[in-house]
């Protein structure tokens, strides 16, 4: 797998209603990723994120631009690194070390990587 990994993932059959519960739950997002199973990340941020709510509202109001319609759902609401990578409540859970994380560049796109890079301890 080359240049895959960008810290996302996606929601199946999403709706407004759905949305708006999960906001009101105050869930935590835990996004993981592996290389060829192997375990290179997890994060955890509040899914409350503004930016990252703001992707998924986006989503449905494309699919749906007046509102949940009975028996229809968005199919798949994806989302990326670029969508949480600002949150202010972001936390590494887990990061390979650096020189580890290094052996997987090809795997991981550039700009997640570079995050990862940053975030990665050195030993």
């Amino acid at each position: 797998m080359t240049g895959n990994a960008n810290g996302g993932g996606n929601f199946t059959d999403y709706t407004y209603e759905r949305l708006e519960r999960d906001i009101r739950e105050k869930l935590n997002m835990l996004v993981s990723g592996f290389v060829d199973g192997k375990l290179i990340y997890i994060l955890e941020f509040p899914f409350q994120c503004d930016s990252f709510v703001s992707n998924l509202r986006n989503q449905l109001n494309r699919r749906f631009p007046n509102g949940d319609i009975t028996g229809q759902y968005l199919r798949s609401a994806n989302f990326d690194y670029k969508d949480y990578i600002k949150c202010k409540d972001l936390k590494v859970v887990f990061c390979l070390p650096k020189i580890e994380l290094k052996k997987y560049k090809d795997n991981i796109v550039r700009g997640f990587y570079e995050f990862l890079m940053e975030v990665a301890p050195n030993d």
